[in-house]
């Protein structure tokens, strides 16, 4: 039960930032730019500016956004999810 309530948080917020990112072109536009460029100062001032607290570590490929979100709860490895979008 601990874990599901845990990853429901994760869920609800990274279905937040999904939601901000198929709603402004610009944000998508600008939080990619920040990623291939290295800058992730710049990318996490954007993420956290969507209102989320469970803010993903981020990394990037030549091909897409990986974001790692973690409960930060420390029982048996728990809670994480990983989005995997791809750059169009």
């Amino acid at each position: 039960m601990t874990s599901a309530k845990d990853m429901a948080i994760i869920m609800k917020e990274a279905s937040h930032l999904l939601a901000e990112m198929a709603k402004s072109k610009k944000f998508s536009f600008d939080l990619m730019t920040a990623a291939q460029q290295s800058k992730m100062e710049k990318v996490e001032q954007l993420i956290k500016s969507t209102g989320i607290k469970v803010i993903p570590k981020v990394t990037y490929t030549p091909d897409g956004l990986n974001l790692h979100f973690d409960s930060g709860k420390d029982y048996n490895d728990c809670c994480k999810l990983t989005l995997k979008l791809r750059w169009s």
